[in-house]
């Protein structure tokens, strides 16, 4: 990380300041801060943001709104896990170090990985997806490519996000025009893993779940059954659980074994489904970790 960047904005210096803060910290305290600071600041910051997630929440998860209290307390947890992610990114290196993140079902996902099939690994915005992510690529260092948003405008956030992305074993690509073609070529190389978000759509927009609504064709999760069916690529459904004290288990989903289509229209929507129904129960047992929320429409 530069000491500086000429003309930096008040928010660069803010999060400059944050960034050291933070960094040097052990992943509990850092954590904990954040937490502090999401389930504080941001909340207050965001009051448009809060109404819709208590609405969300009212609906998609009664329980949690049976009373006044209890929907205020998943509010406070939901941004709490907010504010957890953003400091948790400026300690990631020491979450993957310290043996923080345990995985449930390591048989099932080592024996993908050594197929020798292309594999397609999905994961939606739970618990700590960054973690999750690089911990697939620890696991198959070399092999994995990954679809990431292009970096933010604020530059000290861009140089935070790649140096994070320096310390670990992938290839990332920026989702652009041409982002799916080079996915597509990495795919078919030797032992090729993708690891793209299954619940974002364009315009920042979280597709799946989609709780009834329409999907934008060019979601990624129509994308994946796309590419899946024309290359016969197996897909490795993950998430990320936050579990109490900056811990975090790896939750390995049924891999959906894909069957190489003939030339033409792909028929995407069963194998869209079949996503579908895998991570919806995930997402509502765990809503108050889903950072969908906060870009549902």
């Amino acid at each position: 990380m530069r000491s500086s960047i000429d003309g930096m904005t008040r928010a660069e210096l803010r999060d400059l300041i944050g960034y050291r803060a933070l960094h040097h910290l052990p992943v509990a305290a850092a954590s904990r801060i954040g937490a502090v600071l999401g389930a504080g600041m941001a909340r207050r910051a965001y009051p448009s943001a809060d109404a819709r997630i208590a609405a969300l929440m009212r609906r998609l998860r009664p329980d949690l709104a049976a009373s006044a209290k209890a929907l205020e307390a998943a509010q406070v947890r939901f941004w709490g896990h907010v504010g957890r992610i953003y400091a948790e990114y400026c300690v990631l290196h020491k979450i993957l170090s310290d043996d923080r993140i345990s995985i449930d079902d390591p048989a099932t996902l080592d024996a993908v990985l050594a197929d020798g099939r292309p594999v397609i690994a999905t994961f939606v915005h739970l618990g700590n997806w960054e973690s999750c992510g690089s911990q697939l690529a620890l696991r198959a260092p070399g092999r994995v490519c990954g679809l990431s948003n292009p970096m933010p405008a604020n530059r000290v956030q861009a140089q935070i996000a790649t140096a994070q992305r320096a310390r670990i074993p992938a290839k990332v690509l920026t989702f652009d025009a041409n982002v799916w073609r080079h996915a597509l070529a990495h795919l078919q190389q030797p032992g090729g893993i993708l690891l793209v978000a299954a619940d974002e759509q364009p315009q920042g927009r979280a597709s799946i779940p989609t709780f009834g609504r329409t999907l934008d064709p060019a979601a990624n999760v129509h994308r994946i059954a796309r590419i899946a069916a024309r290359i016969g690529a197996i897909i490795l459904p993950l998430f990320s659980e936050r579990l109490p004290g900056a811990r975090f288990r790896t939750r390995v989903l049924p891999p959906l074994e894909v069957s190489r289509q003939q030339r033409g229209r792909v028929d995407e929507q069963p194998l869209v489904a079949r996503l579908e129904a895998l991570y919806t129960p995930a997402v509502i047992d765990l809503l108050d970790q889903w950072f969908g929320l906060l870009d549902y429409r």
